[in-house]
């Protein structure tokens, strides 16, 4: 593009900051308005952040001039509504994670992107950062043999608040639906390396865990295995710290990723990495530096791709996205089919 890619915000939260905060370092992208749940909210953000402008609402921020692209930083359920609405004004759409809340809805705001002819992607920003490919390409040219395995956690501790979006049914909480994404997006990603196309979907999933007193999952697991034989074991949770690892397990080693979600657990950390474990040799150290912090990177790979109307691998592609949400909704349909203490 000639010119910034000029980015409404809808949402006033930590992501959206965090999200301001990195675009502070594009030199190709730019917020420039700023929508949140009250118009008070909104017009303090947009102070907080030197935005230029702000809106009462979704439809005054949609209606403004000069917005290309929104960023969606919003409670659960309200993705979908907000994306449309996005849609409709023909505005380009990065949305945070999940997209919506089940595989069906999410396929009609796709099919409103198709029609609309604007891009449409869900933020998994790990999957636009060089982390990624780098990692593929060791796996693919055999840096620990032919991969049988995937160990993947996204987990943390928090005060349980009835009230808070995390713990609420009606605003989306639970563990699977704020953070199962990431590790399940990853299983997928790595049994695609073992069959040899982009990702892969499994043949059969187990979950379990803990239903929390609020009803929304606070600690949940499940093992996938796919037609190549390939497993991956994945947990999420709201209320135990089980970490933000992973590890990836082949026939001639491992290799260990500390953070492959958050680079250093930083959001605006410029430096993350891997570490290979081969047999016989010595541990290798793999550094990824960055000039820009990830969400700025996510967002000028929003600009860099337009005018396409949806990502490239291995960034999230609409079809990557419905099999991701298909492969959550049953792991939350298995665990709450377990008994509960």
């Amino acid at each position: 593009m000639t010119r910034p890619l000029r980015w409404g915000v809808v949402g006033t939260g930590g992501m959206a900051a965090d999200f301001c905060e990195a675009l502070k370092h594009s030199t190709c992208c730019q917020v420039v308005n700023v929508a949140g749940s009250s118009p008070d909210k909104a017009h303090a953000f947009a102070a907080r952040f030197g935005i230029a402008a702000w809106s009462q609402g979704l439809t005054s921020l949609l209606a403004a001039r000069g917005v290309d692209a929104i960023y969606i930083a919003t409670p659960h359920p309200l993705h979908e509504g907000h994306a449309l609405a996005g849609i409709a004004a023909g505005r380009h759409v990065l949305c945070e994670k999940p997209l919506t809340m089940d595989e069906r809805s999410a396929a009609r705001v796709f099919a409103a992107a198709r029609r609309a002819g604007v891009f449409l992607m869900e933020a998994y920003m790990y999957r636009c950062h060089p982390l990624v490919p780098e990692l593929l390409s060791r796996l693919n040219d055999g840096a620990i043999g032919p991969i049988r395995h995937v160990r993947a956690d996204f987990g943390f501790r928090t005060a349980r608040v009835a009230e808070h979006r995390l713990f609420s049914p009606a605003l989306g909480g639970g563990s699977i639906l704020d953070v199962g994404g990431y590790p399940v997006s990853f299983a997928r990603l790595l049994a695609g390396v073992a069959e040899r196309v982009p990702f892969a979907e499994p043949l059969a999933l187990t979950g379990s865990g803990l239903i929390g007193p609020t009803g929304v999952d606070e600690l949940a697991s499940a093992h996938l295995t796919f037609a190549s034989g390939f497993t991956a074991s994945v947990t999420s949770a709201l209320s135990y710290d089980v970490g933000t690892s992973a590890a990836v397990f082949g026939e001639h080693g491992r290799i260990v990723l500390p953070n492959p979600w958050i680079p250093s657990g930083n959001r605006h950390a410029l430096e993350t990495g891997f570490t290979v474990y081969r047999d016989g040799c010595e541990p290798e150290t793999v550094t990824i530096r960055t000039d820009r912090p990830t969400y700025a990177i996510e967002a000028e790979y929003v600009a860099h791709r337009l005018p396409a109307i949806e990502a490239e691998w291995p960034a999230m592609t609409w079809a990557d996205t419905l099999g991701n949400l298909r492969v959550m909704d049953a792991w939350s349909a298995s665990l709450r089919a377990q008994p509960q203490l």
